[in-house]
C-alpha cells in the first residue's frame, strides 16, 4: 500500500484484479441436484439437456450428518434438502447461501486498492459472465466498477476477473505470463504496480522503475506474526485497534455484493451509495435484501 501512496506510479485511473476461483475449489455453473420431471428420451443432447441429466445423476436422498444442524445452517435462507454438494465448504458457490468468487476472494484482492486510494463506493457496476442459471454462480465472471473522483484523485475504473479469466498482459512482462492464482494490476500515468493475492510481493513496471525506486517507509502498523485472528481478539478485549474495523470492512463487503447484484440484474446498474439504492433498474433493489424463511426474524436474522 505504501508503494501506491508514495506516488511511484503516478495517478491511477485503471485497476485489474483477478482470481482463479472457483476452478478447483467449489462447484459453480451447475444445476441443483434433482430428479428429472420429464422422460430422459425427450431431452435434447444440448446444453440444457445435458445440465438436466447431470442434475438428475447427482440427485438422491442423503442423510444429514449427525454433526450438522441443517436447519440452523439454512438460517434465513430457503428450505432446501441436504446434499453434500452444498455443505461443507461448497455453499459459497450457491446463490441461496454464498456470493461466489468475488465474495470469497474480493476482500483479499480489492483491499489494497480500496485502502490505498480511498476508493469509496462505485457509482456504476456491470457484471458479464458465462451462462448463469440463477441457482449457482457462473463458472466465470467479469465485473466493471466505476469509482468517482475523490478530492484531487481522478476517477478509477476497476475490473474484476474470476474463473480463470485474466486481464490483458502488461507489455512490460515480455515472455513472462501473469500468475493465474490471483493478483492485481494498477495502472498509473508514470508506471504500473502489480501484486499477488493478499497484497503480497508488490513490484513496479517497467523494471527500470523498480530499480530506481527506493522502498517506501512503512506507515501502517504491522500485525505481529501476521496473526489477524489475534488482532481481532485483542481489539475485542480493548487491547489494540482492529486492523480492519467494521466501518471499513462493511464498505469492502458492499463493493463485492454490488458485483453480485449486477450479475443477478443482468445489466449495468447505477448506484446511489448515500441512499444504498440502485437508481436506474428499480427491480434490482430486490437483490439488496432477501426474503427471510418463515419462522426467522427479518429484524434479527434469528429463529423466532
Amino acid at each position: 500500500m505504501e508503494y501506491i501512496q508514495s506516488g511511484a506510479i503516478g495517478e491511477i485511473r485503471e485497476i485489474h484484479v483477478w482470481t482463479n476461483r472457483p476452478l478447483g475449489f467449489w462447484p459453480q455453473g451447475v444445476q441443483r441436484p434433482e430428479p428429472l420431471t420429464v422422460p430422459a428420451e425427450s431431452l435434447k443432447w444440448n446444453g440444457d439437456g445435458v445440465e438436466l441429466r447431470l442434475a438428475a445423476a447427482m440427485s438422491g436422498n442423503y442423510p444429514v450428518p449427525d454433526t450438522l444442524a441443517w436447519d440452523l445452517f439454512l438460517g434465513v435462507g430457503p428450505n432446501v434438502a441436504y446434499h453434500p454438494i452444498y455443505h461443507p465448504f461448497n455453499w459459497r458457490g450457491w446463490v441461496d447461501w454464498g456470493v461466489g468468487a468475488i465474495g470469497d476472494m474480493g476482500a483479499h484482492l480489492l483491499d489494497v486498492s480500496l485502502w490505498a486510494l480511498n476508493l469509496g463506493l462505485p457509482t456504476s457496476i456491470e457484471t458479464v459472465s458465462t451462462p448463469f442459471n440463477k441457482v449457482s454462480y457462473p463458472h466465470a465472471t467479469q465485473t466493471f466498477f466505476e469509482f468517482p473522483a475523490r478530492g484531487k484523485m481522478p476517477p478509477v475504473k476497476l475490473t474484476w476477473y474470476d474463473g480463470g479469466l485474466l486481464p490483458p498482459k502488461p507489455v512490460e512482462f515480455g515472455e513472462e505470463e501473469l500468475k493465474k492464482d490471483g493478483g492485481a494490476l494498477l495502472i498509473g500515468d508514470k508506471g504500473k504496480l502489480i501484486h499477488g493475492t493478499y497484497g503480497i510481493r508488490p513490484w513496479l513496471l517497467p523494471r527500470s522503475l523498480q530499480e530506481s525506486t527506493t522502498t517506501p517507509p512503512e506507515k501502517l502498523p504491522r500485525i505481529k506474526d501476521e496473526s489477524h485472528e489475534m488482532n481481532w481478539a485483542d481489539a475485542a478485549k480493548g487491547k489494540s485497534a482492529a486492523s480492519c474495523p467494521f466501518e471499513y470492512g462493511a464498505q469492502l463487503t458492499e463493493i463485492m455484493l454490488l458485483g453480485v447484484a449486477a450479475l443477478r440484474a443482468g445489466r449495468k446498474i447505477s448506484y446511489d451509495a448515500a441512499n444504498m439504492k440502485i437508481t436506474d433498474v428499480p427491480e434490482a433493489n430486490d437483490y439488496l435484501h432477501r426474503e427471510y424463511r418463515q419462522g426467522w426474524s427479518s429484524a434479527l436474522g434469528m429463529r423466532v
